[in-house]
């Protein structure tokens, strides 16, 4: 069984309760070996795309680390498909998918998880607003942490949207008695955990998947990263559409999880 006390952590890094029950103890992965994946899901970010791969290829290197960047284009309307199709020519590492109508982002991500090969997976933006050398940042963490978080000190977002963000994570305190930190921020996560099923059909399955990976047992450390404006694209998060979805995953959540104690 994995022990820890936050007393014993740095300033910048913090892990969840442990007083929280334990339901089984998970073996401690040797992902290092394993070596690791970068995932960028990319919309209409032909003004970024390029120096996001790029940096992703840098830090890899960085790592040591066997690895692999994978990027999947959800049906851009510019040019982000054009510029990574001629990427992939000079990028060895660079694996690509493109889909031809539109998934959305929670569909998106599902699918980059499960697509990831290696034994550490880090997901970033393509909007610029996470530099890829975060990755640099948390990957000490990795040996000690199965989930670790980049949590953003300031947040460059709208008034709607910062809300938003805070309710998304303030509500698994009250419906589950476990804190997500910064569930919609990036991070570096042992490739097992995204085999935890999950119910949750939008962003809130963020969420879930900490909270459920908590429950089990797994370890969450988490360091302050700085969180940049964005330079392309459109913030969706705070789109009416998306909070009622994810309010509806977090009460299916809650009656799955809490009610009928389905970890």
């Amino acid at each position: 069984m994995h022990q820890g006390s936050e007393n014993s952590q740095s300033c910048d890094i913090a892990q969840v309760d442990d007083r929280l029950p334990r339901h089984s103890t998970p073996e401690f992965p040797q992902s290092y070996p394993k070596g690791m994946t970068i995932c960028v899901p990319a919309f209409n970010e032909e003004a970024t795309i390029r120096q996001v791969v790029t940096d992703a290829a840098t830090t890899l290197e960085q790592t040591s680390l066997p690895g692999e960047i994978l990027v999947i284009d959800d049906c851009s309307t510019d040019g982000t498909w054009k510029i990574l199709s001629e990427m992939q020519k000079t990028v060895a590492r660079l694996q690509l998918r493109r889909h031809e109508t539109n998934q959305g982002i929670a569909i998106t991500f599902a699918e980059l998880y499960q697509w990831a090969g290696k034994g550490l997976v880090f997901l970033n933006s393509a909007d610029g607003q996470w530099k890829m050398s975060t990755l640099l940042q948390l990957l000490p963490l990795a040996k000690r942490y199965e989930i670790v978080i980049a949590r953003r000190p300031v947040k460059h977002y709208s008034f709607a949207r910062q809300f938003v963000s805070w309710l998304f994570n303030a509500v698994p305190v009250a419906f589950f008695g476990i804190r997500t930190y910064d569930a919609g921020s990036v991070k570096l996560v042992h490739r097992e955990i995204y085999d935890i099923p999950i119910i949750s059909h939008g962003v809130f399955g963020e969420a879930e998947r900490i909270i459920r990976a908590r429950r089990r047992g797994f370890r969450i450390g988490v360091r302050d990263v700085e969180h940049f404006p964005r330079i392309s694209g459109q913030a969706l998060g705070a789109k009416p559409r998306l909070v009622i979805e994810a309010m509806r995953d977090l009460l299916r959540c809650w009656i799955d999880i809490i009610m009928r104690r389905r970890n």
